[in-house]
């Protein structure tokens, strides 16, 4: 105990365990904690004193126990009754204590002080075995002026004593063994710690090398012991994140070796359908439309072809990049001509076509993505442009109100998609817009000659 637990001094001022029931009409109980102070603190009362006056049979006052800064004296055993809280007394123990503990939680005073005389009566009540009694001040039995004292605070910093002296500490309750493996304190060094006092014991430097064999968790920690802890029951362990196992280093990615930065620029994406890789494996991670303006700040090479990495993947420490040769500053048209969809717009009889996969309605003036058409959808097609190599249907609805949207003919078929959800695969040579419209008249004149019916 970090206390001086003084000689036990019997008060004259108490009742029997054997003669309770007679006198209080109950047997002797221990069910609550009844806290009280001596005095004032601003008066500073001495420990002697209240001790002296708790041992005057004039006084007809009692307290099973006085606790001080660092020192508690013994008045009246647990099975007695002490002489304090009127009615209450056989059911209760009872404790004086030195006002000055109030500055735990009042402005000004001894602080330090306070907090020895805190952590006294904290201990004190877990060496008796009273922490989870529900501890009250006097005045809730008796009609009298009583201390602030903050109970559950107390209360809350005796269980930890109790379980840090007398329970099963969490680090023995949590502790699970594993294998045996080397592992080696990272930079910075790794301390070792014991789990019971709460404390650290040494400090050990980068690249020392440990057998371990346990993890536990303990102070909302977890925690690693090494051989030698765990075989001797030791309560030493070391954070598991000062730790790591000791493989030889990973080599670095090619896309790392490679990393140079570039002066900060906006490039478009050139190409439909641009994949984002990952520069580890380059899978593709998703993809961009056409026309997508990126701000780059590094470059990369993986396998012999260059990568630009954008400002937001840089900032974030990604692995992603986008091929040198898809982006690019497309060539801008002359001021007051036509742009270049507009240039190549042709009108064309109405048709009906389908949409072979989820498919981007570009916008031919910036090239940027409006949304993505869902596989099989049917498309009223009124017009066809060509737009940076690439041609493109332009719906009924857009033509109509002369608006530059369009979609790749390429994601566009004549029939609709299979019913069981198979893609649709082009014929060897695939028609144009126009040879199906051309088709189609064909066969309307082929109808009406028939029937003689001039047009």
């Amino acid at each position: 105990m970090s206390y001086q637990l003084l000689p036990f001094r019997q008060s004259p001022n108490y009742t029997s365990g054997a003669q309770t029931k007679a006198f209080y009409g109950r047997p002797r109980t221990i069910e609550f904690g009844a806290g009280h102070w001596w005095d004032d603190p601003t008066r500073f009362p001495s420990f002697s004193g209240v001790v002296n006056t708790l041992m005057n049979p004039a006084r007809q006052a009692s307290a099973h126990a006085v606790v001080g800064d660092g020192q508690v004296q013994p008045l009246v055993r647990d099975g007695d009754t002490s002489w304090a809280t009127g009615v209450a007394n056989p059911f209760t123990v009872s404790i004086e204590c030195d006002p000055q503990i109030i500055y735990m939680w009042w402005a000004g005073g001894d602080k330090a002080k306070a907090k020895r005389i805190f952590e006294t009566l904290a201990e004190y009540i877990a060496d008796k075995g009273w922490h989870n009694l529900p501890w009250k001040p006097h005045k809730t039995w008796m009609q009298t002026g009583c201390n602030p004292i903050d109970w559950g605070a107390v209360m809350v910093r005796s269980k930890e004593i109790w379980s840090q002296k007398y329970g099963t500490p969490d680090w023995k309750k949590n502790l699970k063994k594993f294998d045996t493996k080397i592992m080696v304190a990272k930079k910075g060094g790794a301390r070792l710690f014991d789990l019971d006092a709460v404390k650290d014991i040494k400090t050990f430097p980068e690249g020392t090398q440990f057998e371990i064999s346990a993890v536990t968790s303990a102070h909302n920690e977890t925690w690693l012991m090494t051989k030698y802890s765990v075989d001797n029951k030791q309560p030493n362990a070391i954070r598991y994140w000062e730790l790591e196992d000791y493989l030889k280093p990973a080599p670095i990615p090619e896309w790392q070796m490679n990393l140079k930065n570039i002066t900060p620029v906006k490039l478009t994406v050139l190409v439909p359908q641009t994949p984002i890789v990952n520069l580890n494996d380059l899978s593709v991670i998703k993809q961009l439309g056409q026309g997508t303006q990126v701000d780059f700040t590094k470059v990369t090479t993986v396998k012999g072809v260059e990568y630009l990495i954008s400002s937001y993947s840089a900032t974030n420490a990604m692995p992603n990049g986008i091929k040198r040769a898809d982006v690019g500053v497309p060539a801008q048209p002359p001021v007051n001509e036509k742009p270049e969809w507009l240039k190549n717009w042709l009108d064309i009889a109405d048709v009906t076509m389908y949409t072979r996969s989820d498919t981007d309605l570009v916008d031919l003036e910036n090239g940027k993505t409006i949304k993505v058409i869902p596989r099989g959808t049917a498309i009223e097609v009124a017009s066809t442009t060509e737009w940076h190599g690439q041609k493109y249907a332009i719906t009924k609805y857009s033509t109509d109100k002369k608006l530059g949207q369009g979609i790749r003919i390429d994601d566009l078929d004549m029939k609709p998609v299979d019913a069981d959800g198979g893609n649709v695969e082009p014929a060897p040579t695939q028609p144009t817009i126009e040879e199906n419209v051309n088709w189609l008249m064909k066969a309307v004149k082929a109808i009406l000659a028939f029937l003689n019916i001039k047009v």
